[in-house]
């Protein structure tokens, strides 16, 4: 997906664009340290920064892109690239990975107390029916637009490398059954998937493991996928399906998973979440939460809120235990698979390149450069060492059936 480079003719620059680009090398390139990257600008001026091999140059075709980034990195970086205002010369994710390096907390230290407290107190409270909004802004986007770059099963979050040259569709159902073993599946247990999406792990862990499947999921387009494959694979009976915010589930079940799906929930829903999740499940079961995460608290990326996840969160493992605690739950093992959605996501990636025309053809040029965009920086996220990606195993005491050792989740 790469675009030619576009010859400008050189044009003098005035005073106040003159002016404009030194603050922006003051603010930005001054502190690249971190693999090369060369910017042009609009009048043919090219800064570089950083140490060699340079990666990319990002080419910057009006001053108001400046403007916007100065107001706000995220968004002015990000509405700029979709537009065409802006583009990368190079590769884009590797470019990406950089500015974590030189200009954000790559090291995923946490933010200091006034910032911690001040992102809490201004975190909204998200409704059920602003919860169910937000997730059908992303989830709706149209079963056939995700069909055409996740793998077969339609897995839509971080497979399980037991190698990189694994292919994704094998990579995803090794997940999926990293995520029966460690609940400890077995035949006529009820399995409640919190955020089910188009069905991949439950109908994995009907078919292989003779559970009765409940799923829950606010998106109407995923849950006609979740009846029509249910129906083709003859497992209406064993399985039911709610349209729902999380808050509307009722009942109690063995075992209770979610799968990417708590980055939704909200800062300020954390520990209403872990305590509903509490009650859904039997005295003794087992579950397991599957989500995003940081080593500290991070503030939501501006551009990725508006454009891709509205509501959404990163959620700190600090939090996430503390949320536990506070419902009674004990978190028997954590796992950090960041390494692996990485690799999802450069699988991803390929995939959407390869889909790009029949995207393109279906919808438009920014549409197409936004998820361009976005699968990019997820992946320079991870690789960056930004966000992690947490699988919590949670039980309401401590479960003398725990195996030993991990050995039997992966053999």
């Amino acid at each position: 997906m790469s675009t030619p480079v576009v010859a400008y003719p050189h044009r003098s620059t005035s005073l106040p664009h003159r002016l404009l680009q030194s603050q922006f090398e003051r603010v930005f390139l001054r502190r690249w340290r971190a693999r090369g990257v060369r910017v042009r600008f609009w009048d043919g001026r090219e800064v570089a920064a950083g140490e060699p091999p340079e990666v990319a140059t990002v080419e910057i075709r009006e001053p108001s892109v400046l403007w916007a980034m100065l107001r706000s990195p995220s968004l002015g970086f990000g509405r700029a690239y979709a537009d065409g205002r802006l583009e990368v010369l190079g590769d884009l994710e590797a470019f990406l990975e950089a500015a974590h390096v030189a200009l954000g907390r790559s090291n995923g230290r946490p933010a200091g107390l006034g910032a911690r407290l001040l992102r809490t107190l201004v975190a909204p409270r998200t409704s059920s029916a602003r919860a169910e909004a937000n997730a059908r802004f992303h989830y709706d986007t149209g079963n056939e637009f995700f069909r055409l770059w996740l793998d077969p099963s339609m897995s839509y979050s971080c497979a399980y490398f037991r190698s990189e040259d694994d292919d994704l569709a094998t990579a995803q159902t090794q997940k999926l059954d990293l995520i029966c073993r460690k609940l400890d599946l077995a035949p006529g247990q009820t399995l409640l998937d919190v955020g089910c999406g188009w069905g991949a792990l439950l109908f994995h862990a009907m078919e292989r493991y003779g559970v009765r499947g409940v799923g829950v999921t606010p998106s109407r387009q995923q849950a006609e996928h979740v009846q029509s494959e249910a129906s083709r694979r003859g497992l209406v009976d064993r399985l039911a399906l709610e349209v729902c915010d999380w808050r509307r589930v009722r009942g109690r079940f063995d075992r209770v998973v979610s799968v990417g799906m708590y980055e939704h929930v909200g800062r300020r829903h954390g520990r209403e979440f872990f305590r509903r999740w509490r009650d859904l499940l039997h005295p003794g079961g087992v579950s397991l939460l599957h989500t995003i995460g940081a080593m500290g608290p991070q503030a939501p990326d501006p551009w990725t809120v508006h454009y891709i996840f509205p509501g959404g969160y990163v959620p700190s493992l600090s939090d996430l235990a503390g949320h536990a605690a506070s419902a009674g739950l004990v978190i028997a093992d954590v796992e950090n698979l960041w390494r692996h959605y990485a690799l999802t996501l450069r699988a991803w990636a390929r995939n959407f390149a390869a889909a790009r025309q029949t995207i393109l053809q279906r919808t438009d040029e920014r549409f197409v450069r936004t998820w361009w965009l976005w699968l990019n920086g997820a992946e320079a996220g991870f690789r960056a060492g930004r966000l992690q990606l947490w699988q919590i195993l949670l039980t309401p005491g401590k479960s003398p059936r725990q195996p030993l050792t991990r050995a039997a989740w992966v053999s």
